[in-house]
């Protein structure tokens, strides 16, 4: 009984040391990403730092797309929410990360199992025991019971980890909103890019037709030695040029309905669109709102911001591993050397065992995770800065785009009038032998390039204005009425 007691005080002289060494790494340290202050605020301009508004959280409709008040548009968008495979494989991603997340919640809890158990020992008193071959009998035993387990997580470590978990879980389901956002912008883009070619090759088309007539007219002339052969040249070389040129429109508009194929989940090829001119579309109004309020709309910043907490969590996690460990495990049900006996009284029997576990030595392993996740919490500030500066210059850029584009529309729209009538008044003027037809082919390219640029212009409008849709977060509204970004200085 006294060697048992000097026993334990010895084992306790050597582990108490170094428990109390261990209980002393703290858990959380200051100026800890992302807790720290100063570290990210200090590019961001102030506006980034005042509360959202609530309502400008629904500046942007959540199904915006349908203030173009177009039915087969709202198909596409529709058939491509649904039936996208990147975006099925995102909501898959989600699932995922989702239940991996209860896997790692569930180690906070005890584990409970039934164990039946068969074992057969030999000799039957134990090792060294036999000392002929006579004794050296085989005695089965067998057992029946529950099994219990628990790790008492005083230093919070599993918790950090379901931390981890969550945020994971959380960041996928923002990346899942950020390329539906994307998926929306892409379907309707290259909806109105499609349209737009089918009107452009309809215009150049008719051009083409206009063309082809002076040609002939040209022919005839020279035919009666009216013209010479030069218009003629220079009047095929326009021909052949703008068939060169419809040829090309036709390839960019089969390429961009095979794109919305891919995009709404249908098959390249068989995809046709009814919408045949741009009238129709004007872009939608929009007001951007606070820019602090990017930082709750815009899905891709808050995937980034669950991404942060997460690598703070994992940090944390790191350090309580420097930690002691508290495993309780418990045993009981009945066993015996006999079936016909295994449901007597004294085939009952239970074991409990408690122990503390504090690693001594690991070669550095613990450490070199501390610095690694520390390394990954800082590298994760360092992305969540740039999303923010990134939604900063895609809302810019939008504006700007629709600035300069509503202007040049302006411009091009009164060009393309004056083109018309200057096409209207060529024609006479051609009838009464006013010009040459040197002046009616430059007049006839003014023309073509002027329908031209003011479809493409008309495209662009709305290109821009889709652009602002997806800068400030498409729509999305967050699902907690509350906001509190990282950057912000509080």
């Amino acid at each position: 009984m006294l060697q048992r007691r000097y026993r334990r005080s010895i084992i306790a002289g050597i582990l108490s040391p170094l428990i109390l060494a261990a209980c002393t790494t703290p858990i959380t340290k200051e100026g800890d990403a992302p807790a720290g202050k100063g570290y990210v605020t200090p590019w961001i301009p102030p506006a980034f730092t005042k509360a959202p508004d609530p309502a400008a959280a629904n500046a942007v409709a959540a199904e915006w797309w349908r203030a173009f008040n177009n039915e087969e548009l709202n198909r596409f968008v529709g058939q491509a929410l649904t039936y996208n495979y990147d975006l099925k494989a995102a909501v898959y991603r989600v699932a995922q990360t989702g239940a991996q997340a209860e896997v790692v919640r569930s180690a906070q809890y005890p584990t409970l199992d039934a164990v039946v158990g068969y074992q057969s020992q030999a000799p039957f008193n134990g090792i060294g025991t036999a000392a002929t071959t006579a004794d050296w009998t085989a005695q089965p035993v067998y057992q029946a019971g529950l099994r219990a387990g628990y790790e008492v997580d005083l230093w919070g470590k599993k918790g950090f980890n379901t931390d981890t978990a969550l945020q994971k879980a959380v960041s996928s389901t923002y990346a899942r909103d950020a390329l539906a956002i994307t998926l929306t912008a892409s379907v309707v883009t290259a909806y109105f890019t499609v349209v737009s070619l089918t009107e452009r090759i309809a215009v150049a088309k008719r051009n083409l037709a206009g063309i082809k007539e002076v040609q002939h007219g040209i022919s005839e002339r020279v035919r009666r030695g009216d013209g010479t052969a030069i218009d003629l040249g220079q009047q095929t070389i326009l021909v052949r040029n703008t068939e060169a040129n419809v040829a090309s429109l036709v390839n960019l508009r089969e390429q961009q309905l095979t794109l919305l194929a891919q995009l709404v989940g249908g098959v390249p090829g068989r995809l046709a669109i009814e919408a045949t001119s741009m009238t129709a579309f004007t872009p939608i109004p929009l007001q951007p709102g606070l820019p602090s309020d990017l930082l709750c709309r815009r899905p891709d910043i808050r995937a980034a911001e669950a991404d942060l907490l997460g690598a703070q969590a994992d940090l944390y996690a790191a350090r309580a591993a420097f930690l002691p460990t508290f495993p309780l495990t418990a045993q009981g049900g009945i066993g015996s050397y006999y079936l016909s006996t295994i449901t007597s009284p004294q085939s009952l029997f239970f074991n409990i065992t408690a122990q503390i576990v504090q690693n001594i030595f690991d070669a550095g392993r613990r450490k070199a995770e501390e610095q690694a996740a520390s390394a990954r919490n800082f590298e994760l500030l360092e992305i969540y800065a740039k999303s923010v500066q990134t939604a900063m210059r895609d809302v810019e850029d939008a504006l700007t785009a629709i600035k300069q584009n509503n202007e040049r529309y302006a411009s091009l729209g009164e060009a393309r009038v004056t083109a018309q009538k200057l096409e209207s008044d060529t024609q006479k003027l051609l009838e009464w032998g006013a010009i040459d037809f040197l002046q009616l082919l430059t007049i006839q390219q003014t023309v073509l390039n002027s329908e031209d640029t003011f479809i493409t212009a008309q495209n662009d409008r709305l290109k821009a204005s889709i652009d602002l849709v997806k800068a400030l977060g498409g729509g999305v509204i967050p699902g907690d009425a509350a906001c509190d970004p990282v950057a912000k200085n509080g």
